[in-house]
């Protein structure tokens, strides 16, 4: 497994089930990180959940009537999919997904809670190892939530690339900086500050940096005028 953990996805309304299903998962072996347990005291929220995110070896997302009508669940679930971690949908109720959740469960097929409640754990801890334990190549054979392949020949470009940069894209605190950090913040909130300083930092060139932000914005025409927005600041920059 890449990652460290399984995040818990779910709405502050689902708690009790949202514990019920960390327990079921760790008595399989299998660590998870929920923010009502492991955000620290004094910890920056936002930034522990994106810190989450981005070392989980998979999602378990809580799909119910209360998170479907959450704006950070669909953010949490948009940063996830940006960087090709796989979602688990557990569905609490018998609803269909609608909006930008019906996007991002598009390709997914998500276990139901109910008729059978711990039957249905078992099946998600035994799909969760299934899927993460399946070799790279197979990868694309499993039905749920494959894991996206990065090839090595681009990573290894990717990582030449960044070594030679020695300045950020933009540097944090500047005018372009806080520019493009609010024109995300549009779109996703406060958060957008966390992610454009990863961005700066890990973009290997100023197309990768809007692209990478870019795959923040669910809507299409909201991404390319967002994408235009930036490179205009960029430009001022140069």
């Amino acid at each position: 497994m890449a990652g460290s953990h399984i995040f818990i996805c779910f709405s502050s309304k689902d708690e009790s089930v949202a514990r019920e299903v960390v327990t079921a998962l760790e008595n399989n072996g299998l660590k998870c990180w929920i923010s009502l347990r492991d955000v620290l005291p004094g910890q920056n929220y936002q930034e522990a959940i994106v810190s989450a995110i981005e070392a989980a070896s998979g999602i378990v997302f809580l799909f119910s009537e209360n998170s479907s009508r959450s704006g950070e669940i669909k953010k949490e679930l948009s940063i996830g999919g940006s960087i090709n971690v796989p979602v688990f949908p557990l569905r609490l109720a018998p609803i269909a997904p609608s909006g930008a959740l019906r996007y991002e469960l598009a390709i997914r097929q998500w276990i139901d809670i109910f008729p059978h409640r711990e039957h249905a754990l078992v099946r998600l801890a035994n799909t969760i190892k299934t899927v993460l334990d399946a070799p790279p190549d197979a990868a694309d054979e499993v039905p749920l939530a494959p894991a996206a392949k990065a090839p090595a020949a681009r990573a290894a470009k990717a990582a030449k690339a960044r070594a030679k940069r020695t300045a950020p894209i933009v540097q944090p605190g500047s005018q372009q900086f806080e520019a493009i950090r609010a024109l995300l913040a549009r779109h996703i909130g406060p958060i957008a500050k966390i992610l454009v300083e990863k961005a700066s930092a890990e973009a290997v060139s100023a197309d990768d940096f809007c692209e990478r932000l870019a795959s923040r914005i669910s809507a299409p025409n909201d991404r390319a005028t967002f994408v235009q927005a930036v490179r205009s600041r960029l430009a001022e920059k140069a």
